[in-house]
């Protein structure tokens, strides 16, 4: 008879009759168990197997499942014992069960030698779900496989430290299942590979095969959209390449060897490309051609502020300043930061100056300005412009007059910006000693001191005499 609490209770009452009720819950089932379970060393044949012993699997089943599901594995092991032993293939839930309740008693375990042999018993879980269950569809064998060696790579295995097995293990389960292995797998087998390339350098080969295998997966699983997996491939792309650039293995020469005939044959595929580009910068190996021309492909295919500014970069690497500039351009099109803006303007600015165009330096220079007028960088490049412009006059008097406007600027530029007011200083004492002199103004009155004058030429700007 169960007997009802009285309206009013305590809730001490409430809580010692909660767990007088789960003691008795606990008792009874220890009392099943303890009729149904026997010793059996061997599972028996279901063919021969008595009624008895079939009755007793079915309540063991029920049994460990009802404390297995309720993460109570202590209670759990002895009805699975005795159902994994006489009935390996009644069920799926014994392997899906079995390796928590495992795992569960290496974590209670503190003996070295029973947790050795716990993991070997953990081996065998799986072992037996591919003998029993290897050919289900939503875990078949190669997948049980792979989550057997990452296990295997968490346990203690003094007779396989550098886990080959689980490289062994983790690369069949992958070629096995292909582009629907698991994103786990995918990191492990990076880890390990790594782990046996530091083992021995002649590993190197079968590392580059790796990664690549494991990249391509990884790689089209996560531009998927329709995979609701794909963020971990994505967030497995970045790991492994992080791993790969740790282990020093990969060199630009090696990677160029890999990429240098694939990038071409996949210039039309962006996920590809962009996979080879972040390679290319974890190991940083930004300076290769290869790298060069993965990244201009990503550009043409998708053009953004950052494959822009990266082909700038590339480009200015090899001198290649004009296409610089348009590669700058274009950033600044796309951006959406005044600040950055400002940054590609003065960037072409300098560019303009390295190729000579004077004019074209000073307009991006100013374009800058409009982005951003709270800096002194650009109206010191034009004041550097104007500076080195005395050869817009024949006459060397009036030539002398290009460092007064160019002073002008480096004064706006310590107006501006505090920042550079040091070297601004120090520009304007420099171009103030080639200022005209008092006997220069005597020939030419229309340089009068104070008076304003146009600076001609391409400078073309109003500046006062002094």
């Amino acid at each position: 008879m169960l007997h009802l609490l009285k309206l009013g209770s305590s809730n001490a009452d409430l809580n010692k009759h909660k767990q007088k009720n789960i003691m008795k819950t606990k008792l009874i089932l220890s009392t099943v168990l303890s009729g149904l379970l026997f010793t059996s060393t061997f599972a028996q044949n279901p063919a021969t197997r008595s009624e008895e012993v079939s009755e007793k699997c079915k309540q063991n089943n029920s049994i460990f499942y009802e404390f297995a599901k309720n993460q109570s594995y202590g209670d759990a092991l002895a009805p699975w014992e005795q159902l994994y032993n006489d009935c390996p293939e009644y069920s799926k839930n014994i392997y899906k069960y079995g390796v928590l309740i495992i795992k569960w008693q290496l974590e209670q375990e503190k003996d070295e030698a029973k947790k050795a042999e716990l993991g070997k018993k953990l081996m065998g879980v799986y072992d037996n779900r591919i003998k029993y269950f290897g050919d289900d569809a939503t875990m078949p064998a190669a997948r049980v496989l792979g989550l057997k060696a990452i296990d295997y790579y968490t346990i203690s295995t003094p007779e396989d430290q550098y886990k080959k097995e689980a490289y062994k293990w983790l690369g069949q389960s992958i070629n096995e299942l292909g582009a629907n292995a698991d994103a786990a797998f995918l990191q492990y087998y990076i880890i390990l590979s790594v782990n046996l390339y530091k083992l021995d350098a002649n590993h190197l080969d079968q590392l580059v095969k790796d990664y690549i295998q494991t990249n391509d997966i990884a790689t089209k699983n996560a531009s998927d959209a329709s995979n609701k997996y794909a963020k971990y491939y994505e967030q497995v792309k970045d790991a492994n390449n992080t791993t790969i650039g740790a282990s020093k293995a990969l060199s630009m020469e090696t990677l160029d060897k890999i990429y240098s005939s694939k990038v071409e044959e996949n210039k039309s595929n962006l996920d590809y490309l962009n996979s080879v580009v972040g390679l290319y910068k974890t190991v940083g190996a930004t300076g290769s051609e290869v790298y060069f021309k993965a990244s201009v492909y990503v550009h043409n295919i998708k053009p953004s502020e950052e494959s822009a500014a990266g082909c700038a970069d590339m480009s200015v690497k090899k001198g290649e300043y004009a296409k610089a500039i348009d590669y700058l351009e274009t950033a600044t099109q796309l951006s959406t930061d005044n600040s950055k803006k400002a940054n590609y303007q003065l960037a072409i600015a300098t560019f303009y100056d390295k190729l000579g165009s004077f004019s074209k330096a000073r307009e991006a220079a100013r374009n800058s300005l409009g982005f951003n007028p709270n800096q002194g960088e650009p109206y010191l490049l034009i004041g550097s412009l104007y500076a080195r412009s005395t050869s817009i006059y024949s006459d060397p008097v009036l030539s002398k007059t290009v460092y007064w406007a160019a002073v002008d600027k480096f004064i706006k530029a310590k107006q501006v910006d505090p920042s550079v007011a040091s070297k601004a200083t120090e520009l304007i004492n420099t171009y103030s000693r080639y200022f005209p002199e008092d006997n220069d103004i005597f020939m030419h009155p229309d340089l009068e001191k104070g008076r304003a004058y146009t600076v001609g030429g391409w400078i073309g700007e109003t500046t006062t005499c002094r």
